[in-house]
């Protein structure tokens, strides 16, 4: 995964929340959910609230952070 960039940690809600939006633009990010992995491993998860990564492609980055910027200030009003 040295394409990617880890651009999220959080809830299942928050994460599919902001993966969908980021589609919208034609971002598609990789969710990476760490309690169906660890469940497959066999181990628990210590913290359900930070178990959902998002990660997206290193060209991608800029646009989506201007695009991120842009939810938080929407969000804050």
């Amino acid at each position: 995964m040295s394409n990617y960039i880890q651009i999220f940690f959080g809830s299942e809600i928050d994460a599919i929340s902001l993966k969908s939006k980021l589609n919208d633009i034609n971002i598609y990010p990789i969710l990476k959910n760490e309690i169906n992995s660890a469940n497959l491993a066999g181990f628990g998860v210590p913290n359900y609230l930070y178990s959902h990564k998002l990660f997206i492609h290193k060209d991608q980055y800029n646009e989506a952070c201007l695009f991120i910027e842009e939810l938080k200030k929407t969000s804050n009003n």
